[in-house]
């Protein structure tokens, strides 16, 4: 680890060479007012919109909506099986395909992904109650405000009105959906060839919402208090004791930031009973659902640190109190840790998200080449499904930095317990629009 100069408060960083974006941003964030102790930065930490990801912000009885992150909740979730290896690579001959594939082709036709979702979603209580919790609060902050809802992500008023029917259409329609980006599907195989299933996805549209309008509120929190920020992804909402509209906007976005968290638990949790179940007409009762695992990496919880009852905001961090699970995934060429969480405290008992990128999508679609990457991923031993591979080529390995060295550099955080290798990976990813140019190869 370590310590550099901020703005106001040190920074505390475990990513060796700090990109100079990402210093700039945690920069920012030591200046904020409400900042409390230090800021820290994990090791895979890098750019991202007013916080870097990877950072680690504990606030004063104040919560920043960029700094959980546009998809609350997103995380991983993973679950081993019975599974062996080779069973799951043996190439049936009926089929003249492996298992493996037989499986994956399955997840590609029955998970929606991309800007796929379920056409005919029906109604869940579980998805409804969050839904009306989220709904309920954003209606509320709306209120107190005088601010109007919108369904545009921009940080200005613009856009069409967000009403009640289209928050719970969305939310009902992206339940259970993977969605794009770094978003995926694994399997992969542990050292005692065990095949685990992993994902990773989020809130989807439902918390990119909740942050773009409580964002604007609290732009318009900190005009009317005077708060000069080194840059708006930086503004935040009190939720201390007093009564006034904002402390009510504030307490709003608790409820709907606890709601969003556990709309994106279940997103993955739905979608790990698909693939489980694609999985077991295979080979019946195979997941070890008593072994699963379930976590956030964008969120913020109030905790006890240095001394004071904070607001610790992780943005593509994992809590890793000493005994916590987490989860750190690499690349489709590399695979993921299982770990277990150190408790330290200059991280705000907090480790690293994944391998973190090296390359920015823009970069990475400029200068890897399809081939030579599918190449890196099929000696590693797995396999991409996709849509449109092109389109997943600013997720391929040499996007991202090197996971055992993210590992070390955050030794004093994490206890790496077993590395899993992959075999096959889903991505969502649509075709370019009619007209639009197509990825650049080299």
């Amino acid at each position: 680890m370590e310590v550099l100069d901020g703005d106001g408060l040190p920074i505390y960083t475990w990513a060796p060479r700090l990109e100079a974006g990402a210093l700039a941003q945690a920069r920012h964030c030591s200046s904020l007012s409400v900042a409390y102790h230090h800021v820290a930065v994990m090791a895979d930490g890098h750019q991202g919109y007013g916080v870097p990801i990877g950072a680690v912000l504990a606030l004063d009885d104040a919560v920043a909506p960029y700094a959980v992150g546009n998809d609350i909740g997103c995380g991983v979730a993973a679950v081993p099986t019975t599974v062996g290896r080779a069973a799951l690579l043996a190439v049936d001959p009926r089929a003249d395909r492996s298992a493996r594939d037989t499986v994956m082709r399955s997840i590609q036709g029955s998970v929606p992904a991309g800007a796929a979702a379920h056409r005919d979603p029906g109604r869940h209580d579980d998805v409804e109650h969050l839904l009306e919790s989220a709904f309920e609060a954003l209606d509320d902050a709306a209120a107190a405000s005088k601010l109007r809802l919108t369904r545009s992500a921009a940080s200005d008023a613009g856009g069409r009105d967000l009403t009640r029917s289209a928050f719970f259409d969305r939310g009902r329609a992206q339940a259970g959906t993977l969605g794009s980006g770094n978003h995926f599907i694994e399997l992969l195989a542990d050292p005692e060839e065990r095949v685990w299933i992993m994902l990773h996805s989020g809130s989807r549209g439902i918390g990119s919402l909740v942050c773009a309008n409580f964002h604007r509120m609290a732009r318009a929190a900190c005009l009317q208090a005077g708060v000069a920020l080194a840059d708006p992804g930086l503004a935040f909402l009190p939720v201390g004791a007093g009564d006034d509209r904002w402390a009510r906007v504030g307490h709003a976005y608790e409820r709907a930031l606890g709601a969003a968290l556990r709309y994106a638990e279940r997103n993955r949790q739905r979608m790990l009973e698909v693939v489980a179940a694609i999985l077991e007409r295979r080979f019946p009762r195979s997941v070890r659902w008593d072994e699963a695992i379930n976590i956030h990496h964008n969120d913020a919880t109030r905790e006890r640190h240095f001394g004071r009852e904070v607001w610790v905001h992780r943005k593509g961090a994992v809590k890793a109190a000493a005994g916590d699970p987490t989860i750190i995934p690499g690349s489709m060429g590399t695979g993921s840790y299982l770990g277990r969480g150190l408790g330290n405290p200059d991280s705000f008992a907090s480790c690293s998200h994944g391998a973190g990128r090296s390359l920015s999508r823009g970069q990475a679609r400029r200068q890897l080449s399809l081939r030579d990457e599918l190449g890196r991923v099929a000696a590693a031993g797995g396999k991409v499904f996709t849509a449109y591979e092109e389109g997943v080529l600013d997720e391929m390995p040499s996007a991202y930095k090197d996971l055992d060295a993210v590992m070390a550099a955050q030794a004093d955080l994490v206890e790496p317990v077993q590395r899993l290798t992959p075999l096959a990976t889903y991505k969502g990813a649509d075709p370019p629009r009619r007209g639009a140019g197509r990825t650049r190869r080299r």
